[in-house]
This record gives structure tokens, C-alpha cells and sequence, in this order.
């Protein structure tokens, strides 16, 4: 009898399909998983805690100078069978990852929503856009108001079944297919646009990875997240040290208080969300 995956195990399954690589099986068999620089928080604070406590093991990460990564190498036989019998394959992914079969079919929304998270974590990006046409006001065509959560991979394989994850979910998603001029290059997407979609991904899911989760942060507060910050100026921004509207050149007028009702009608659909939680929990007591 095939034993159920944990929610920890499987948020593991999506932060190795985003950030790791499986060597082996051979003396040099390891299990190596880094990102960028800016994530040194997200690794020190949640990724190695989450990493060492699921599989019992001791374990520190380190920058790689040589490719501007941080994170850690694991050399563990069992973690690294473990992997491999999830469905990772040995070497190079990129093409072929693919969602475990057991998150597939679990019927645990815990382990959906992990694997989810950690792959969205690694991943998946959280940027916000303009908007643009006519019917819009100025201050929304000159700030970034609409939020953007995407997953664009090499695998087929892989979007397709985070898509069937979704499904399950409640969440309103669109794909899309990019293929390079000229070039065998071409990768497949997957977007979650719009408010509804970053307040239930937030309220269910939430980003680990504070690189992520300091933009939202940004946007609720202020009604807007400016692009292309640092990790650095995330959070003197939510510290109040800078004013988010620094970032742009193009100064704005907002007499009509468009961006505090944003701000209102965002924490009213938290509390909305709140709201139902709470009768639903309580419908089942």
C-alpha cells in the first residue's frame, strides 16, 4: 500500500522541480539545490529548516561564487533514492520534470497547495502591470496595480499538471506556448491574473520565499508595486523608509483617492475570505 505524501515532502517535490538538480546514481550521487543570491533569506529561514526536518538530516547553506547561486548540496543515499523514486530523473530535468504522480493524486488540498507553493517559490514570478485603453484612470495606466502570478518551464509535461493541480483548486488560470524565431527553443506558460487570484494564492498558499511575498505586501499596502525592485528595496519600503512612489518619474495626481480605495477594497476581500474560512470551519464542527 502506497503510503501518502506529506504537504512537506511534496512543497520539497516543487522547490526540487524549480531549484534542484539530481546527480547520480553513481559515487558522486547528490541531491543539489540552489537559487539566486537575493534568496539567501528564503533558504536560511525556510528551505534548509524544511529540507533537514522532513529527512532528518544536518545541513547548511552555502554561496556557490562560481555561478552566483545560494543553497546546499545533499549526499544522503536514502534522501537521494527518495527523490529518484518520486519520478526525478538523475541529471539534466529541464525537459522531462514532471509533477509526482503521488501529489497528482492525492486528495489532500495540504499537499497540492506545497508542491504549489514550492514551485511558485523557485519558479514562478509575482509582478504587477499597468493598465492601458481608454476606459481606464490615469493613476492605474501610471502605477503597476494588477498583479501577475506565472509559471513559464520547458516541460510540457510539468505545466500541464500543475494545471490539473489548479483545477482542483478554485483558481482562474490561462496557458500559453512560446516558441523562439527561428530556434527549437520553446517553453509553455501558465498565468493567474488579477486580484481574485493573488488574494486566494496569498490566503491558501502564501509565498515562503520573502523575495515574493514582500511585493504583495507592497501591493496591499500601497495599492501598487513598482517593478524591478531588489530584495533590499522591498523592505525599506515596507520599513517606511522609502515611498514607493520614488521609483517612478512620472509624478501622479491621485485627487481622487483611486489607490486608498484599492487599498480598502483589497482588505475587504480579505476579510470576506476570513469570513467564509471561518463559517465553513465552523459548518463542520
Amino acid at each position: 500500500m502506497e503510503v501518502e505524501i506529506s504537504p512537506e515532502l511534496a512543497e520539497i517535490c516543487g522547490i526540487h522541480a524549480g531549484d534542484g538538480y539530481l546527480r547520480g546514481p553513481n559515487k558522486r550521487a547528490e541531491l543539489d539545490i540552489s537559487g539566486g543570491l537575493e534568496e539567501k533569506e528564503y533558504y536560511d529561514i525556510h528551505v534548509v529548516p524544511l529540507f533537514a526536518k522532513t529527512f532528518g538530516i544536518e545541513l547548511k547553506a552555502r554561496e556557490f561564487p562560481s555561478r552566483r547561486t545560494y543553497g546546499f548540496v545533499i549526499r544522503d543515499k536514502a534522501v537521494i533514492a527518495k527523490m529518484h523514486s518520486l519520478g526525478f530523473p538523475y541529471g539534466k530535468k529541464t525537459l522531462t520534470v514532471k509533477v509526482p504522480e503521488q501529489v497528482l493524486r492525492s486528495k489532500n488540498l495540504d499537499v497540492i497547495y506545497g508542491f504549489l507553493r514550492g514551485l511558485f517559490d523557485t519558479d514562478g514570478t509575482l509582478s504587477f502591470r499597468k493598465r492601458g485603453g481608454s476606459g481606464y484612470n490615469e493613476v492605474l495606466k501610471k502605477r503597476h496595480t494588477y498583479p501577475l502570478i506565472r509559471l513559464r518551464v520547458c516541460s510540457k509535461n510539468l505545466r500541464d499538471g500543475v494545471g490539473q493541480l489548479l483545477m482542483r483548486t478554485g483558481f482562474q488560470f490561462t496557458f500559453s506556448h512560446h516558441k523562439s524565431n527561428g530556434q527549437n527553443n520553446e517553453s509553455f506558460g501558465l498565468a493567474l491574473d488579477g486580484d481574485m487570484n493573488a488574494f486566494l494564492w496569498m490566503y491558501n498558499l502564501g509565498f515562503k520565499n520573502p523575495l515574493k511575498a514582500n511585493r504583495f505586501l507592497i501591493w496591499k499596502k500601497h495599492g501598487f508595486n513598482p517593478p524591478w525592485l531588489t530584495f533590499k528595496q522591498e523592505k525599506e519600503i515596507l520599513d517606511g523608509k522609502t515611498n514607493p512612489h520614488d521609483y517612478y518619474t512620472e509624478k501622479l495626481s491621485d485627487e481622487a483617492g483611486v489607490l486608498p480605495r484599492l487599498v480598502k477594497r483589497r482588505l475587504d476581500l480579505i476579510q470576506s475570505l476570513e469570513t467564509l474560512t471561518f463559517q465553513n470551519q465552523a459548518g463542520l464542527q
